[in-house]
Order: structure tokens, then C-alpha cells, then sequence
């Protein structure tokens, strides 16, 4: 056995009587405070252009689906979830309660508070009276709990769950009141336990802890990860299967409800959504950093990977897939690149894991320097984050493990091992994928306990005047100080969340403060000259405001005048203000310069045909293709300049593809009926055009127009009646009086 190198020192922890009564007065009192303090918080993000239910990215998304079970769409079918769900129906029942953001917001930082409340408990029970208040007060002074639980979006109750499990767990793994797990006896001098029969964990609380854990999965997918190898720990440490069996049960059924639904409603198998396979993908492959970044043609936004996953998956694989299917082939991919170089996933697996502990901000997509320093919150003032808690909280837990005094505490080692193992199944769980600084606030949590600890034992080293026993712990917190806190110099998204917030107020028309903002990160380091104003400037165009765009497209262009991106967008606003010939050289070199281009360069086209250059702008969309992301009326446009600049056949496809998109558009069957007709493909014309006339029966064009093409397919006596009725709606429609003129 061990030996534990605290005995005889003073720094054996003062068990707790099992009769000692909580001080809940005083802890009431603490998270009083604690709720005041993410108050204050809440009041000054609640109205941030960046945190409002319309800011767009996770916020909007879960918004919007919230809103979708509040009008009835209760399953949100037919496919699988495409974000963790349960965040989905918290968000909704909030709303549908209180009819308010502001209050849900509330009900998280209440949550929040309670966290706080289950981190004292549970160190309280590990640890001792003094660690616990500790611990405590180094949650209340997280600031990223704080900042997480304010925003709207599943994070907000990740560490509530946490708290909630870990405190279940630890009551399920105490002995009965006044026993433990079991006899105590000497031999040769030695002491050692000894299994004892009657004594066993309490299975109400095992299985409990197992349930909240499997509801947490159904909000942070990792969590199942973490609750498995938590089990197994259990089933080697404690040498019993019930325990293990019955975590194992809660989990499967918190978890079951999502696999129901997606059982019977999408008809496919799987536990949770469908995001995993991408995730799992993007942590796995030749360009993997260990961080996010984008997936050549999906989408970098919620609602995109919802929709271009499968598409990506379909392309490769040359048949339709379903959710499922597309997510298992994302993590096939990923799979068989760790199986064909081991080396290099093993490698970068422990970079991951580094990072999943670095005091490192890793935006995604909130920064949190940004809203603690550059917004000036009370954020500021929460100075304990991971820099601190990581390496104290890890030293804290290890020699906890030490300290443990079998025939004193509540607990034994075994137990405590079981509860402890959290820390690294959740690290493990999130390296597994791509770290994120959202995706660790489960892992602060025990981290919490642990500081609590730490501290707790530097004070009793202090106060006994044995402070070299403290030798070892303070190494091993240096030592961690370090590693932790060793620059990674990956990008904390400080800047990047100032022009987002420049963008935004651009959006809600706060064209001063966007500018003021735009001019100070241009002044900040920014990733190359006028940065800032060329963000602000191209959000502008997307506004359809050209003129407001202009002076900002410029100064850009200026400062970088061979950029063909920065020179094409100053192109498109000097067209959008009447500049064509300005535009010309600016668009051309854009679109010759072989670089993703807004809607594929259609304007250059545009440019062209508006210098009355035909043959030019023919041939440049020739050379346009259309991304999946073109919507119908873009496409629309598209096959609109095509037929100007006669080049009919090149307009078909982006005519056939609108209808596709909108088939229920009498507009997009019309046009496309009409190019069907230039191209003398009379009997697709004829369809198409009666369509449009099915879906709005008095436009006259789409009648005249079908009468021709009836009377080119000899069908006469429907010529006739199709041009009579195109002049009783518009009696100058030339083409119908021609017609009939003919036919009599």
C-alpha cells in the first residue's frame, strides 16, 4: 500500500461529523452574493448587439427553434436534431412561461447560483468545512461560468448540470451514515481495507447521478464519454457491477427520450443529432489543429451544416444519405485517418489535451476577453478562470486522493478515486473531437473542488509550521502553473468579436458607432491594413447599402491595392452607384483573379452588359457557376442576363435550377417556360408555362406565352382559348393578338 505522506504531519483534514449540520444560513447568505454579482452581469449584456435572440449564429438558431416547438412543431421533425436538443426545449419552456428573454436569462443565472451551491456541498463532503467555502468562492469568481450562463445558447446550463451530477454522484458513492465500505484491519503492521458485503453505495443516488448525466448528454454530447469511463472506474475501483450497472442505467434512460424521437420521428438511429460525425471530423484529419475551423463546402454556421453536411456527403458518396448516414460518413472519414497514421493522431490526441486544460481563451464563437475587457463588464472583476483553477485545482485532487483517512472521513479512497475520475474521462471526451472554450466549463466544475482544496492545504501546512511537507504539492501546482499557462499564441477571437459587433451595428443601423468601431480596430493590429473597414464595408453591400459602403471599400483598396477581393467589392459598390465604368477594371481583375467571389462574379456580367458589352458579359457567365447556397432568385437573375445577352442556353440551367429550388413560384415556371420556348423545346415549354398559368391564373404573358407553344405542337383549339383569355386580362398583350390573328 502507499504510503500516505501527510500521516503525522498536522495535515490530516478535520473529518466531518456526520451529524454536523450544514451552515445553511451562512451559504444562503454566499449565494445571495453570487446571484447579485452575475445580476449585474446579465444587465449589462442582455441588450449587447452581440447576445440578442437576433444576433444571429447558435443565439438565432436555437431561437428559432425554440420558437418552432412553441407554434406546435413540438418533434422538429422529419430528420434527426442538427444541435444537442435538450437546450432546444429548456429555451422553450422558458418562453412559453415567462413570454421573456430577459427572465430566461434570469432562470440561468439562477442555475448558475445553485452550481455554486452543489460545488460547496460536494467539496464540503470530499474535502472539509474550510475547503468548501473556498471552493465556493472560487466558482462565484469564475468568470466564464458567469458569462456563459447569460448568453443564449447551450452552454448557459452546462455547469448547473455538472454541479448537479457530481453532487448526486458523490452522495451515491458515501457509505451508509456512520459506515464505510469497509473493515478496517492491521496486520503486520500494515493497515488496509478489506471489502465488506454490507456496506454499498446508495443505489437511488448512483442511478440519479447516472440520469443527470445522461440529460446533460442530450445538451454536451461529450458528457457520454466522460459518464461511460466514469463507470468503468467504478466497476475496477469499487469491484462491484451494481454500482457501474446502475450509472449505467440512469445514463441510458436521461439519454432515452432523443432516441425515441429519433427512432419514430426521423425513422433513423441515433442517440443524440447529427453534428457529431462533422465534430468528430473536424478534431480528426490531415488539417486538424486541435481547434475549429471550416469544412471545404460546408457552411460555418449552424443552420449551413444543417443544410450542406448531407449534400457534402451525398456528393462523395454518388446516392442520398439521411442525417445519420451523412454524420457516420464525416466520422469514417476521421476514422480512417487515425487508422492510417496512428502516430500522428496519438500526437495530435495529446496536443488536444493540453489544450482542453490551457488557460488559453478559445473563441466559438463568443470571445471572452472581448465582453470582459473591451466591453468594460463586471466580467473584469472575476479574475479566477482556468489559469488558476487548472493547476490548483489538479493539485488539489491529487493529493486529495492522499488525504484521504479511511477510519475518519466519509469517504474512502476508492469512492473518491470514482469521483475524481471525472476530471480526465471529460478531458479525454473533449479531445476526442476539438476544444473549445465553451465545451470545458464542464471540466471547472470539480476544478472548483479542487482549488477549494489546495488551498485548504497550504493553509494547514502554513498554520502547523510544517510548511516543507507542502514541498511536493508546490512543485506539482508550479509545474502545472506553467504548462497551463504557456502561450499558445492561438487566437483568442478578441478582434474578431469587435468586427462582428462592428457588423452588427451596421445591421440595427448604428452607422456612427459601427464606423467609430471600424476606425478603432484598424488602429488595434488588425490582421492586415484597413482590416476593420473592409469588414464593415462588405457587410454594407450585403445591407444593399453601396453609398454608406463606398468610403470604407475605398480607404480599404487603398491600403491594399493589389487585394482582388477588396478590389472586387469596391467594383460592386462603385456598380450599385451608378459607376460602371469605374467598376469595370476593379471587377474584372477580381474575376480573373481565380478567388471565391459573392455570387459567383455575377455582377462583373452585370457590368459588362451595362457598358453595352454583350459579347463580354456572355462570356463571363458562361464561366459563372452557381454554389448550392444560390437561392432562386438569384438564380433568377442569373438566367435573366443570360437571355439579354442571347445566350439562352446558358440561362436554362440557372432558370431549371430556381424552379427546383421554388416550384411552387409561378414567376420562375414562367421564365423558364420562356427559355424553353427560345431553345424550341416546345413540349418542356408547354409544361412549364402550364404551371405557371395553374399557379397564377391571370397573368396574361404566361397565357399568350402557352398559346404559342400549343400552337407549335398543332394543339390549335387550346392556342386559341389560351390567347383569348391572355387579351380579356390584357387587351394590348401583342403577342396574343398576333396569335389569334393567325389562327382564325
Amino acid at each position: 500500500m502507499a504510503r500516505n505522506p501527510f500521516r503525522n504531519r498536522g495535515l490530516r483534514p478535520k473529518p466531518l461529523d456526520p451529524g454536523e449540520p450544514i451552515p445553511w444560513i451562512g451559504l444562503f447568505v454566499l449565494l445571495g452574493g453570487v446571484f447579485a454579482l452575475k445580476f449585474l452581469v446579465l444587465v449589462q449584456l442582455k441588450d449587447h448587439p452581440l447576445t440578442r435572440p437576433d444576433s444571429g449564429l447558435d443565439t438565432t438558431a436555437y431561437v428559432d427553434l425554440a420558437r418552432a416547438v412553441l407554434a406546435g412543431n413540438v418533434s422538429l421533425g422529419p430528420g434527426l436534431y442538427y444541435v444537442s436538443p435538450l437546450y432546444i426545449y429548456f429555451l422553450a419552456a422558458c418562453l412559453a412561461i415567462f413570454h421573456s428573454f430577459t427572465a430566461l436569462r434570469v432562470v440561468q443565472i439562477a442555475l448558475g447560483t445553485t452550481a455554486v451551491g452543489f460545488i460547496f456541498l460536494t467539496a464540503r463532503t470530499w474535502f472539509g468545512e474550510r475547503a468548501a467555502w473556498i471552493a465556493a468562492a472560487l466558482a462565484a469568481w469564475t468568470g466564464l461560468f458567469t458569462f456563459y450562463e447569460v448568453l443564449i445558447q447551450q452552454s448557459s446550463i452546462d455547469v448547473f448540470l455538472t454541479s448537479a451530477a457530481l453532487y448526486a454522484l458523490t452522495m451515491g458513492l458515501l457509505p451508509p451514515e456512520g459506515g464505510s465500505y469497509g473493515k478496517h484491519i492491521v496486520a503486520s503492521g500494515f493497515s488496509r481495507k478489506v471489502p465488506d458485503s454490507r456496506k454499498v453505495p446508495d443505489s437511488r443516488k448512483i442511478w440519479l447521478a447516472g440520469l443527470i448525466f445522461g440529460i446533460q448528454t442530450l445538451n454536451r454530447p461529450n458528457v457520454l464519454i466522460a459518464a461511460v469511463g466514469i463507470a468503468l472506474v467504478m466497476l475496477a475501483a469499487l469491484r462491484r457491477a451494481r454500482p457501474a450497472a446502475l450509472l449505467i442505467a440512469g445514463l441510458a434512460i436521461g439519454m432515452a427520450p432523443v432516441a425515441i424521437r429519433n427512432v419514430v420521428v426521423a425513422h433513423q438511429w441515433a442517440l443524440v443529432s447529427s453534428h457529431g460525425g462533422l465534430n468528430f471530423y473536424i478534431g480528426n484529419n490531415p488539417r486538424a489543429t486541435g481547434f475549429y475551423y471550416p469544412v471545404a463546402g460546408v457552411t460555418p454556421t449552424i443552420v449551413g451544416q444543417e443544410r450542406d453536411v448531407q449534400r457534402v456527403a451525398e456528393q462523395a458518396l454518388g446516392h442520398s444519405v439521411t442525417d445519420a448516414e451523412a454524420s457516420e460518413y464525416f466520422f469514417g472519414l476521421g476514422r480512417k485517418w487515425i487508422a492510417d497514421h496512428p502516430g500522428a493522431a496519438l500526437v495530435l490526441f495529446a496536443r488536444k489535451c493540453l489544450y482542453a486544460f490551457s488557460a488559453q481563451h478559445i473563441a466559438l464563437p463568443h470571445s471572452y476577453p472581448f465582453y470582459a475587457y473591451d466591453m468594460r463588464t463586471v466580467l473584469r472583476f472575476m479574475p479566477v478562470g482556468p489559469w488558476l483553477l487548472v493547476p490548483l485545482g489538479i493539485t488539489g485532487l491529487v493529493f486529495g486522493l492522499w488525504r484521504r483517512s479511511p477510519p475518519e472521513a466519509k469517504g474512502d479512497r476508492r469512492s473518491y478515486l470514482v469521483w475524481a475520475s471525472f476530471v480526465p474521462a471529460y478531458g479525454a471526451a473533449v479531445a476526442l473531437f476539438f476544444v473549445a472554450e465553451r465545451y470545458r466549463l464542464p471540466l471547472l466544475v470539480p476544478l472548483c473542488a479542487g482549488g477549494g482544496a489546495a488551498f485548504d492545504l497550504g493553509i494547514q501546512g502554513i498554520a502547523s509550521r510544517r510548511a516543507r511537507v507542502l514541498a511536493v504539492p508546490t512543485v506539482l501546482a508550479a509545474v502545472l502553473a506553467v504548462l497551463v499557462n504557456w502561450p499558445l499564441h492561438a487566437n483568442d477571437g478578441r478582434w474578431l468579436e469587435a468586427l462582428r459587433l462592428t457588423q452588427q451595428l451596421a445591421i440595427l443601423h448604428r452607422y456612427d458607432e459601427a464606423r467609430a468601431w471600424a476606425l478603432r480596430l484598424d488602429a488595434d493590429h488588425p490582421p492586415h491594413p484597413a482590416a476593420a473597414q473592409y469588414g464593415l464595408g462588405a457587410q454594407l453591400l450585403v445591407l444593399n447599402e453601396p453609398g454608406r459602403a463606398l468610403p470604407f471599400l475605398d480607404a480599404a483598396h487603398q491600403a491594399n491595392p493589389g487585394d482582388a477581393a477588396i478590389g472586387y467589392a469596391l467594383g460592386q459598390a462603385l456598380l450599385r452607384t451608378g459607376q460602371a465604368r469605374g467598376a469595370q477594371p476593379l471587377l474584372a481583375h477580381g474575376f480573373n483573379a481565380g478567388i471565391d467571389l459573392p455570387e459567383g462574379g455575377l455582377e462583373y456580367a452585370v457590368d459588362l452588359e451595362a457598358l453595352g458589352d454583350s459579347a463580354g458579359a456572355a462570356a463571363a457567365i458562361r464561366r459563372i457557376n452557381p454554389a448550392e447556397t444560390w437561392d432562386a432568385e438569384l438564380r433568377l437573375q442569373a438566367g435573366r442576363l443570360a437571355m439579354k445577352v442571347r445566350v439562352p442556353e446558358v440561362a436554362e440551367r440557372f432558370f431549371r435550377t430556381a424552379v427546383a429550388i421554388r416550384p411552387a413560384s409561378a414567376a420562375a415556371r414562367q421564365q423558364y417556360g420562356v427559355n424553353l420556348l427560345v431553345l424550341g423545346r416546345f413540349d418542356a415549354a408547354a409544361r412549364e408555362l402550364s404551371a405557371a398559368v395553374r399557379l397564377d391564373p391571370k397573368d396574361a404573358d404566361s397565357l399568350s406565352h402557352l398559346a404559342y407553344c400549343e400552337s407549335k405542337l398543332d394543339r390549335l383549339d387550346d392556342a386559341r382559348a389560351h390567347a383569348r383569355a391572355a387579351l380579356a386580362l390584357n387587351p394590348d398583350d401583342e403577342l396574343a393578338r398576333r396569335l389569334l390573328s393567325v389562327l382564325r
